[in-house]
């Protein structure tokens, strides 16, 4: 049976609070991966806000495949979440059979995604999302390696080398062997301050996630509640990872 969603269904939820968060700490609970209606998720941009906001996010990047045409509608209601204290950043994810990449931050992408990109043209494109003062993400290596059995994958080496800013270490759209990636969580320990650690939701549709629920929040202390100001946090790789075995299901508590 197909589920229809409305701008309503998390309207009168209170916000989950994420095991173990402290908002004097870390002021941000981010998501740095999730989709709409644009490409292949189901909810539109307001119904995915929506879902964030009571799944305890407070900053979200929208980050559709291969496309940004939802620019335009974000940017009409941004302000009024803005005054409700979500920030939301516009992104991309870069998809192809060697890797995903999330571009987050940047305010257009007007490339061909190739189907099969070569080491020089991954590293192009890292070079060009950070002239436009953008982040870099590697996303769910395990889930590329071991469900999509993309061949030829970067190493964890290549990545740094290349520039990628963070590699996504929980994602919940993973089967639940794959969601955390403990590889990648020693090798950004190793390289603490070149490389950093980022949570992912993956988000489609609020049912229809593969780990079975949410398991990962990202964690930022901003100077205030701006779309520059956590830009200049993801730059700076200052990010805390909260994790659980236990997944969240059900928006609000």
């Amino acid at each position: 049976m197909t589920v229809k969603y409305t701008d309503n269904d998390w309207k009168e939820i209170t916000p989950l609070i994420p095991p173990g968060y402290d908002n004097i700490t870390h002021n941000v609970v981010f998501d740095h991966h999730s989709h709409t209606n644009y490409s292949d998720g189901k909810l539109t941009i307001k119904q995915n806000v929506e879902w964030h906001i009571a799944m305890g996010y407070n900053a979200i990047a929208i980050t559709d495949h291969n496309n940004m045409k939802y620019v335009e509608e974000l940017e009409g209601i941004k302000q009024q979440y803005a005054e409700r204290g979500a920030i939301i950043l516009t992104g991309f994810e870069w998809t192809t059979i060697r890797l995903h990449l999330n571009f987050l931050g940047i305010s257009k992408w007007d490339e061909r995604v190739p189907y099969k990109p070569k080491d020089e043209k991954i590293i192009d494109v890292i070079k060009k999302v950070h002239n436009q003062d953008g982040v870099v993400v590697c996303n769910h290596i395990p889930w590329s390696i071991f469900e999509a059995k993309y061949k030829n994958h970067p190493s964890r080496e290549n990545l740094l080398d290349w520039g990628v800013d963070y590699i996504e270490i929980v994602n919940d759209d993973s089967l639940p062997e794959n969601v955390y990636d403990k590889e990648s969580v020693e090798f950004c320990n190793k390289h603490k301050g070149q490389i950093g650690m980022i949570t992912g939701t993956d988000m489609h549709t609020p049912d229809g996630l593969a780990s079975g629920g949410v398991h990962g929040w990202t964690l930022l202390n901003v100077k205030e509640s701006t779309e520059e100001a956590l830009m200049e946090e993801l730059r700076k790789k200052n990010t805390e990872i909260l994790y659980s075995e236990i997944s969240f299901v059900n928006p609000g508590g």
